[in-house]
C-alpha cells in the first residue's frame, strides 16, 4: 500500500523546472495526466485550494457511464487517496496540508506532509512523518495504521478539523500490547475497541482489569498496582472449584473480593471445616464432608455433633460405641434418659455374671433360674439359700464349752438359728462332724458368732480333717495341705 501509486495531477509553480517529464496544458481527456501552475505561487496562501475536477466540463464525453468513466469518478471515495508533496513553498507557517473533497464522496481525505527536493527528499520526508507520529499517533509509509499499543480507535484519516487520532489503549498497567477488535468497538457504543494481550501480575480481561482464576483482587490496592492480584487461600478439598474464590467485590451478586465457595458441608474462611454435624473433609466428597452417625439416645446434648476429623460421637456416661449406640458393659436399655443406659442389676446367685442383653436387659441366668434378673426359681424346683449346710454348735462336739439355749425374740426375727449358741471361751475348741455334702466343690466356711467382750477375737484357727486323701481327679485335686489351715 502506497509504494505504487497511479499519478492523476501534477501541480506546481514551475512545471517545466520540477516535473519536465510532465505534459503541460489543460487536459483533453479525463485520464491525461499534466501539471497545472495556475494554482501555485512562491508563497502559497492561507486556506488556498487547489480544485481537481475529475470530470472538467471543458472535456467532451460521449458515455459518462461506461466504465472507464466510472473507474475515473470512484477514487473520490477511496480513504487511501495520498497527497505527494515534492517541494514545500519558502515561507510555510507550519506543515504544509493537502485536502481532497468532492461532493460525490464519503468525506474529505487528509494527508499531512512535507518534502523537499534532491537528495534531503527522503530525510525531510521522514522528519514529517515522524512529526504525524507524536501528534496522530500513526505509522506506516503513508500513516496509514496505528502505533502499538494505540489501537483503542479504529484507524481513520482525518477529517475536516477532526485529527482522528489513535488513542492509546488502556490495560492498567499491566500490558504493553493490544489490538483493536471491531466487534468490541461496535458492543461499547464505538467508544473503545481495544483488546490487551499478555495481561501480566495475574490480570486477564479486555483491559487487563480482572484477576485470573484462583486470584483476587485486594481492595487495599490501586488497579494499576502489580500486586492488585493475590493468590485465593482457599482449601481446594473443602472449597468448590478446586480452591476458587470471588475475583472482587460485587455486592449485587454478593461476591466478597477473596472470599472462598465452601461445598455444602463446609464453612470458615478457608472452607476447612466441617459444619457441626458432619466430619471427614475428602476433596473427593463433592459435599465436603460426611454426616455424623450418632445415635441421639446415647449422645449428649447437640447430639448430632462428632469428632470433625474422626467422626466419633460423643457419648453419655454409661454409652459406648463410635456412634453412642451401645451401653456400657453390665448396663442396658439405651434411652434419651441422662445416663443413657440402665444397670443389669443381675441377681448374684441366680445369674452367671452381671451381663444382660442391651435390648431386653435379660441377665444369663444359672440352671432352672428364669426372670430379666435371674431372680426366680424355674416351676418345679427349689432354690437353696447360701447358708444351706448349717452347722449348729449347741449339736457340736464341745471341749470346754457350754451350751445357751435362748428363746426367740417376739415381734422381729431371730439373729440365730438352733436352739440357741454354744459358749466357747478362750482355750477352747468345737469340732463340727460334716457328713451331708452331696459333692465336690469349693465352699465357703462361715463362722456366726456374737462377741461377749468389746474387743475382737486375736486369734481363731479353723482345720479341716479330710476322711481319705483327695484324689487328684476330682474338684478338689488342686488343693495343698495348706489350704485347710485357716
Amino acid at each position: 500500500f502506497g509504494r505504487s501509486w497511479k499519478v492523476y495531477r501534477y501541480f506546481a509553480y514551475d512545471c517545466a523546472a520540477t516535473f519536465p517529464h510532465v505534459p503541460r496544458g489543460p487536459p483533453r481527456r479525463i485520464d491525461d495526466v499534466v501539471c497545472e501552475s495556475r494554482y501555485s505561487d512562491i508563497e502559497p496562501s492561507t486556506e488556498g485550494e487547489v480544485i481537481y475536477r475529475v470530470l472538467d466540463p471543458a472535456i467532451p464525453i460521449r458515455d459518462p457511464y461506461s466504465p472507464a468513466i466510472q473507474g475515473e469518478t470512484q477514487w473520490v471515495n477511496h480513504q487511501g487517496l495520498n497527497l505527494g508533496w515534492e517541494q514545500e513553498g519558502r515561507n510555510l507557517q507550519g506543515p504544509a496540508a493537502g485536502k481532497l473533497q468532492s461532493p460525490g464522496s464519503q468525506g474529505p481525505v487528509h494527508c499531512a506532509a512535507a518534502t523537499s527536493t534532491g537528495a534531503n527528499r527522503a530525510q525531510t520526508y521522514a522528519a514529517r512523518r515522524d512529526a504525524v507520529h507524536r501528534t496522530q499517533r500513526a505509522q506506516g509509509l503513508n500513516c496509514e495504521r496505528c502505533e502499538d499499543f494505540y489501537h483503542d480507535l479504529p484507524w481513520r484519516p482525518a477529517e475536516g478539523s477532526s485529527t482522528n487520532a489513535c488513542r492509546r489503549c488502556d490495560c492498567n498497567e499491566h500490558s504493553r500490547r493490544c489490538h483493536f477488535d471491531m466487534a468490541v468497538f461496535l458492543a461499547t457504543g464505538n467508544t473503545s475497541g481495544a483488546v490487551c494481550d499478555g495481561c501480566q501480575h495475574n490480570t486477564m480481561g479486555r483491559r487487563c482489569h480482572l484477576c485470573k482464576p484462583f486470584y483476587y483482587k485486594d481492595p487495599s490496592k490501586d488497579l494499576r498496582d502489580p500486586a492488585v492480584c493475590r493468590a485465593c487461600d482457599c482449601d481446594p478439598e473443602g472449597s468448590l472449584d478446586g480452591g476458587l474464590c470471588d475475583g472482587a467485590d460485587d455486592p449485587a451478586r454478593g461476591l466478597i473480593a477473596g472470599q472462598c465457595r465452601c461445598k455444602e458441608h463446609v464453612h470458615g474462611p478457608r472452607c476447612d471445616r466441617c459444619k457441626p454435624g458432619f466430619f471427614g473433609l475428602s476433596a473427593a466428597n463433592p459435599q465436603g464432608c460426611q454426616r455424623c452417625r450418632c445415635d441421639p439416645r446415647g449422645t449428649v446434648a447437640e447430639g448430632s455433633r462428632c469428632d470433625p476429623v474422626s467422626g466419633d460421637c460423643l457419648c453419655k456416661r454409661l454409652v459406648a460405641g463410635r456412634h453412642c449406640d451401645q451401653c456400657l458393659p453390665e448396663h442396658w436399655a439405651l434411652s434419651h434418659d441422662l445416663p443413657g443406659c440402665r444397670p443389669c442389676d443381675c441377681d448374684v446367685g441366680g445369674a452367671r455374671d452381671n451381663m444382660c442383653a442391651m435390648e431386653t436387659g435379660q441377665c444369663r441366668c444359672r440352671s432352672h433360674i428364669v426372670g430379666r434378673q435371674c431372680e426366680q426359681v424355674e416351676p418345679g424346683f427349689y432354690r437353696i439359700n447360701l447358708d444351706h449346710y448349717t452347722y449348729e454348735a449347741e449339736d457340736a462336739r464341745l471341749h470346754k464349752g457350754t451350751v445357751v439355749e435362748r428363746e426367740p425374740p417376739v415381734g422381729r426375727p431371730a439373729s440365730w438359728t438352733g436352739t440357741g449358741f454354744a459358749r466357747v471361751l478362750e482355750g477352747s475348741w468345737v469340732e463340727f462332724h460334716v457328713n451331708n455334702v452331696p459333692f465336690s466343690m469349693e465352699y465357703d466356711v462361715i463362722i456366726r458368732y456374737e462377741p461377749q467382750h468389746p474387743e475382737p477375737w486375736k486369734e481363731v484357727r479353723l482345720r479341716v480333717l479330710r476322711p481319705s486323701p483327695v484324689s487328684p481327679s476330682s474338684a478338689c485335686g488342686n488343693t495343698i495341705p495348706a489350704d485347710d489351715q485357716l
